[in-house]
């Protein structure tokens, strides 16, 4: 019985020290994370200016769109939007006065090209021409 009891820890023994042996080496990877999509907190507001006129530019579903349009403080006279056409672009709060200009905030919510006009004259009257005009396209990607 001593003898099988010492063959046994014997065994064990060997076990345990073969069971460290074995090739030690830690394989590496390079893990490279790529982002899927950028959060539309992440992407700086489109800024507009009345330069732009006629032409097009382009947002990216989620970003903000500022349509920033020059304005004389003194004037009764103001700009007016003659199209809201909701959908690709929703109002993003009501347009608020920044010293010489107005600001029409936007959000792109959807792909798809839209425009955005508006009119500059009396604000007691409707806007109807020969007032100033400002037409941008804006596609969203």
């Amino acid at each position: 019985m001593r003898r099988s009891f010492l063959v046994l820890v014997a065994l064990a023994g060997l076990g345990g020290l073969t069971a460290g042996c074995g090739d030690d080496k830690t394989e590496t990877y390079d893990v490279t994370l790529q982002p899927t999509s950028v959060p539309a907190s992440a992407v700086a507001p489109l800024t507009i200016e009345q330069s732009a006129a006629g032409s097009t530019v382009e947002a990216t579903v989620g970003q903000r769109v500022l349509v920033r349009l020059s304005q004389d403080p003194a004037s009764t006279d103001q700009w007016a939007m003659v199209n809201d056409d909701e959908g690709i672009l929703i109002a993003d709060g009501g347009p608020t006065s920044e010293g010489n200009a107005t600001v029409w905030p936007f959000r792109a919510t959807e792909r798809g090209t839209t425009s955005l006009e508006f009119v500059y004259g009396p604000s007691s009257e409707p806007a109807v021409g020969p007032e100033p005009t400002f037409l941008v396209n804006v596609r969203v990607n």
